[in-house]
């Protein structure tokens, strides 16, 4: 057995792969149906790049057993957008009908059985047919996985029209590590088609350190996903009590004919605002349409409505906007003259000096300290 530094690269990668995929199932807090996906995700890459060792270690018994293992990479698509769409909505339950990804994981088994009866019945099949069923295997893979890293893509869009509608937290860091992670899948399989092109299609072998390229990706995927699962436990916090968007609570409202209920909604509407103005509520970074709700007396259904459609601002911005104005009063206030922006910023409920900068700007037209700065000058 010859290991050169290719093989050693696929070691180190397939080795730290089992230990956090090991570390996401037997951990006890955090989202378990996204962990277990995820996990299982992580593994059957990692089964897929120690395919060299497998075949050392299994092909003296049976060079079939280590055929079956590599088929196990096409279960790797549906694990990845099942992490994602349990991440997103934890409450989401496995259905008999989601036993249809497995669809094409059991037609590519059947086919090797049915190759494997074949070769014991009538001799090894020619190279041939061999290469151009491998060639179809590839394909069928790279369609699968790109299918459903759009399917992916899709839930994270609706999810975030969802989280707009309900929550106030500004740290979106959660959608950034899901948008990473299918770029970042996307991209290692656009890499390992390119590598499968050049190396089996047009055989050009002075292309052939793709092989290390697509190999040292997967170990930059597998110490990304570490890094931030590490670094940012907060990213598996459950986010319950959502309401559907509001295009589908709008259209079961008692308020479809907005006409005969308009002063009772601008009654809701007052009361809302008045809370907001003097409880002051939106103080809260973690506050959401559940919780004001309960404050205003107001059922969520019918505050989501009220907010998201009738005033036509997301839930996220029309707390924020409070937040600002709470903010530019705080900036320019003596008492508060020593505070810096970042005291200020967590104080009025943002926990994000990104998110702040760029709320502040989009309200005022300046940047907190440019307001500031302004209106000490005006003052003078």
């Amino acid at each position: 057995m010859e290991i050169t530094l290719l093989h050693a690269i696929e070691l180190l990668a397939g080795f730290q792969a089992f230990l956090f995929a090991i570390y996401l199932v037997i951990k006890k807090d955090g989202q378990k149906s996204s962990n277990y996906f995820i996990a299982l995700f992580i593994a059957l890459l990692a089964l897929n790049v120690l395919d060299y060792f497998a075949k050392f270690i299994l092909n003296p018994f049976s060079e079939n057993i280590t055929v079956f293992i590599q088929t196990s990479i096409y279960l790797a698509a549906p694990a990845l957008y099942f992490h994602i769409k349990t991440f997103l909505f934890p409450d989401s339950k496995f259905k008999a009908k989601d036993l249809m990804h497995l669809t094409v994981f059991v037609i590519t088994n059947i086919v090797i059985i049915i190759l494997i009866i074949t070769e014991v019945q009538k001799g090894d099949i020619p190279e041939e047919i061999e290469y151009k069923v491998g060639l179809i295997f590839y394909s069928i893979l790279y369609i699968q996985m790109y299918t459903y890293l759009f399917l992916s893509f899709r839930e994270l869009r609706k999810h975030k029209q969802i989280f707009f509608e309900n929550y106030s937290n500004t740290n979106t860091t959660r959608y950034a590590y899901l948008r990473n992670l299918i770029v970042g899948v996307g991209i290692l399989f656009l890499l390992s088609f390119i590598n499968i092109l050049t190396k089996f299609v047009l055989q050009i072998q002075s292309l052939s350190f793709f092989s290390y390229v697509v190999i040292s990706t997967v170990l930059f995927l597998f110490c990304w996903l570490i890094f931030s699962g590490l670094r940012s436990p907060e990213l598996f916090i459950d986010e319950v009590n959502a309401q559907p968007p509001v295009k589908k609570l709008v259209k079961n409202s008692r308020f479809q004919n907005e006409l005969d209920f308009e002063p009772e909604i601008k009654a809701q509407i007052e009361q809302v605002q008045k809370v907001m103005a003097s409880d002051e509520p939106f103080l809260d970074p973690a506050l959401t349409l559940h919780t004001l709700a309960k404050e205003c007396h107001i059922p969520s259904r019918e505050l989501s409505i009220l907010i998201n459609h009738h005033l036509n601002k997301h839930f996220f911005d029309f707390v924020n906007e409070y937040r600002i104005e709470k903010a530019m009063e705080l900036l320019t206030s003596p008492d508060r003259k020593e505070y810096t922006v970042l005291e200020i910023l967590y104080e009025v409920g943002f926990n994000s000096k990104s998110s702040f900068n760029t709320a502040f700007k989009k309200h005022t037209g300046f940047t907190p300290t440019e307001y500031r700065k302004q209106k000490s000058l005006s003052v003078a």
